[in-house]
């Protein structure tokens, strides 16, 4: 152990002198005033960081303690080093976080209403760094009112959002994602959406997945019923000579198989065909991942070069907060949201505001009208809740995808 005693006119001062003569490991143990000088008592524990001269001397000392006590003394001493190594370790362990709560108290201190708004953001589930940077800049002479209102529309504005085009001009779009997050549903989903605007002749349906065999009946079930074609293939190659007998304005819809994110990781999705054809791809993701597990998956997932994010489970999340704390950090644009069971009314365009009261918990998940997004967005409206006799049948407008069931239709199996 290595005790020394400085003395300095301020603590900054004494820390630098501490810091040249015993190193950064070093903990302050006592502190005080004498004659108009700061005085403090640092010490380093020379187990972990010896220096040359201690380091014969305390060896020189271990063998004497050896010798003379027939080596009892030696377990004692290292018992006693071992007992104030621990000791220090926890000092300095407590000492970092008393520290670290004095600055926030100071900094909640010096800012009452930035600390009343993090300390909301931080329970519905936005992280500490974000939560300051968006509480941050707004006048503390503002009303919680108005000051809740900015927060809002900084959060909103700060989503990044995309439009693509895909599903007017058409082309083939493959759905990527990890297992479980809803791939196959979102997929039938799109398909109905096109139906209504597009006609079933504008759109057909093309599994990848030949590891679950209730993906492909899931899917099968909904061609039969909606009447669009649906397609098993065995590898991106099939997919590429699909794209080339594809006509000119139609839509392709891919469901590939949901894959770890520590598996995708290591493959490219579609890097054998991409220079070939024209494919497009979106990460479907869940609102019920943690940010951790979010964060994983977006990274492995860039290897599949998505386009835009379509995330699920929104209703089903505990704090929606984590997730747009995730999807903040990144650039990758939101297209589609979903919030239910159902197949046409429970998928949205995209509306960061209102996901953004969501996640503030300022409005329900029932959603008795659409809510208007900022100017220059589109604004979300539930799809389906308008008849669509005229595409489908009775039956078909009922249907539920966790069912299969026989049909007196034929299976779809081309284009």
């Amino acid at each position: 152990m290595n005790v020394r005693r400085y003395r300095a006119k301020d603590m900054s001062d004494a820390m630098r002198q501490v810091r040249e003569q015993q190193g950064a490991d070093a903990v302050i143990l006592s502190s005080r005033r004498v004659e108009g000088m700061l005085e403090i008592v640092a010490a380093l524990d020379t187990e972990d960081a010896p220096s040359a001269h201690s380091a014969p001397a305390r060896s020189a000392g271990r063998s004497s303690a050896a010798r003379s006590a027939g080596g009892r003394g030696q377990v004692s001493v290292d018992s006693d080093l071992d007992a104030m190594r621990r000791e220090l370790t926890d000092l300095r362990h407590l000492l970092v976080q008393q520290n670290g709560a004095s600055e926030s108290a100071q900094w909640a201190a010096r800012h009452p209403l930035a600390a009343e708004l993090v300390a909301g953001l931080n329970e519905c589930g936005f992280n500490e760094k974000l939560a300051r940077s968006v509480a941050g800049g707004i006048p503390e002479d503002t009303n919680i009112e108005t000051a809740w209102s900015r927060v809002r529309a900084r959060l909103s504005s700060a989503l990044v959002t995309e439009q693509p085009d895909i599903l007017e001009r058409g082309g083939m779009l493959a759905l990527v994602g990890p297992t479980g997050v809803g791939k196959t549903t979102t997929i039938s989903r799109l398909a109905l959406r096109q139906i209504r605007r597009m006609g079933r002749d504008a759109i057909s349906l093309v599994t990848l997945d030949r590891q679950r065999l209730g993906a492909y009946k899931q899917l099968q079930a909904f061609g039969q019923m909606a009447g669009v074609p649906v397609m098993l293939l065995e590898n991106e190659r099939e997919l590429a000579d699909l794209a080339v007998r594809a006509g000119d304005g139609r839509l392709v819809l891919v469901d590939t198989a949901g894959q770890a994110a520590r598996d995708v990781a290591e493959q490219r999705l579609f890097a054998q065909i991409r220079s070939e054809i024209d494919l497009e791809t979106w990460l479907v993701i869940a609102a019920t991942h943690q940010g951790r597990v979010l964060r994983q998956v977006l990274h492995a997932f860039q290897g599949s070069d998505p386009s835009a994010l379509v995330l699920t489970k929104v209703d089903e999340a505990e704090q929606l907060g984590e997730t747009l704390s995730v999807l903040l950090e990144q650039r990758l644009g939101l297209a589609f949201y979903s919030d239910g069971q159902g197949l046409a009314e429970h998928l949205h365009a995209i509306d960061t505001l209102y996901l953004t009261r969501l996640a503030l918990r300022e409005t329900p998940l029932t959603r008795s009208a659409p809510i208007r997004a900022p100017a220059q967005q589109s604004p979300a409206r539930p799809l389906g809740s308008a008849a669509i006799a005229d595409r489908l049948g009775p039956l078909d407008q009922g249907m539920i995808l966790e069912s299969v069931v026989p049909f007196r239709k034929s299976a779809h199996v081309g284009l």
